[in-house]
């Protein structure tokens, strides 16, 4: 299979091909341990796993159908353990846990395709017109309440930098005004590995 690294920006994650096909072969691996064999799990140690995917950092793991469709999408914002871990974590998360859709089930496999993003750490800026909408990430947290887009969702929506955040606040269960006042915003970006080919 043949990754490739994207990017709405110039942030790049600095992962070699051999180190990005790792990646790849441990989330396709671990969602289909945990569809059909949770019981079994993955022995991670027998991946070749270099020094940078040892490095601390946070990853989105997200899952697609073949037509486009969101399946699952999990992640976190800060690094919480090593890279091949935050994938193989996120990996079991989206596919079990996203409180959005049932479980991913053995049949639905072959028609789900994998899309891992390798996050940058999220930068505090002073008010919204620091942030690009489909170039940044954007963390918008407000009376206890948070939310995130990756850049990506900006660009494929179309959105401009009012209609994200207005989105965003919907999303944290806010008015969708109110980005405009007391509102902490952080930004980041992503590299988003994708496969192709077999």
């Amino acid at each position: 299979m043949q990754i490739s690294e994207s990017s709405q920006s110039d942030w790049q994650s600095g992962l070699t091909p051999s180190e990005r096909g790792c990646l790849f072969q441990i989330a396709d691996d671990t969602l289909s341990a945990c569809v059909c064999h949770p019981e079994q799990g993955v022995a991670l140690e027998r991946y070749a796993l270099t020094a940078a995917l040892r490095e601390p950092r946070a990853s989105f793991v997200t899952l697609h159908l073949l037509d486009g469709g969101l399946r699952g999408c999990i992640g976190t914002l800060e690094p919480v353990g090593p890279l091949y871990e935050s994938v193989h974590d996120n990996t079991v998360s989206a596919a079990l846990r996203d409180p959005r859709f049932r479980p991913v089930q053995p049949d639905e496999l072959a028609s789900i395709r994998i899309t891992l993003s390798i996050l940058s750490l999220p930068e505090p800026v002073s008010g919204p017109e620091e942030f690009t909408a489909g170039v940044h990430g954007i963390i918008l947290e407000k009376h206890g309440c948070r939310a995130v887009f990756l850049p990506e969702v900006a660009a494929e929506q179309g959105w401009t930098r009012e209609e994200t955040l207005r989105a965003l606040c919907q999303k944290a269960g806010l008015p969708v005004d109110a980005w405009q006042s007391d509102a902490n915003l952080s930004i980041f970006h992503t590299a988003i590995l994708s496969g192709s080919g077999t």
